[in-house]
């Protein structure tokens, strides 16, 4: 009996360990220059239009890029989602910070709140920054990972993680079963309210020294 238990426990710790291996990204360089993320996300026009049509699940959308986009961030909170249409390709919400939100001094009273896509936060009276700089200074966005290597690399970032992602901002168009559906990112950092969040297909995911692409 005692030889059973060890045997089931044995097979549980591997299928574990299995488990997080498998969805573990695989780093495809690394790179030690330091992240700073003292400077607002830089955004690009794109000379060269073009789409990416993504059919799956009852979706049949066409996702179309229209600025360049690299964001060096501190990551104040994460937020899975698998409900809606819009989990199909954008599987987790990151509400990040940038300036002197990413500075840990501030950042440690600033309490973020993701939800229905959202993101509300909330700060002390320690907090040395002020509620027009905060929401001039953080953002919430929809990732929607290039691959799947990205897509693990984006599940597996923590809350506080310093990360820089690039890609694109998109906006999508197109059909979800028999309803039209879009989802429009916005185009500016000092927005806020409905449509302010940032729709981001991303390329590259650097994790400290770690970059995933």
């Amino acid at each position: 009996m005692i030889k059973l238990i060890v045997i089931f426990l044995l097979i549980a710790v591997f299928s574990t360990l299995g488990y997080f291996y498998i969805m573990r990204p695989v780093v495809s360089e690394e790179n030690y220059i330091t992240i700073d993320t003292s400077q607002n996300p830089q955004q690009y026009p794109l000379l060269d239009q073009y789409i990416f049509p993504i059919k799956s699940k009852g979706l049949d959308i066409v996702i179309k890029p229209f600025a360049q986009y690299k964001a060096s961030v501190v990551v104040l909170s994460k937020k899975r989602y698998v409900t809606d249409w819009t989990s199909i390709i954008s599987p987790i919400d990151l509400a990040l910070g940038w300036g002197d939100v990413s500075k840990p001094i501030n950042f440690k009273h600033i309490k973020v709140r993701q939800t229905m896509r959202w993101y509300r936060y909330k700060f002390d009276n320690e907090c040395a920054i002020t509620q027009k700089y905060i929401s001039t200074h953080s953002s919430n966005h929809h990732i929607i990972p290039a691959n799947d290597n990205i897509r693990k690399a984006v599940l597996f970032v923590k809350k506080n993680d310093i990360i820089v992602l690039e890609g694109f901002l998109v906006n999508i168009s197109g059909k979800f079963k028999d309803d039209n559906v879009s989802w429009r990112s916005s185009q500016s950092r000092t927005d806020t309210g409905d449509g302010s969040c940032e729709i981001m297909y991303v390329t590259s995911v650097r994790i400290d020294t770690n970059v995933y692409k």
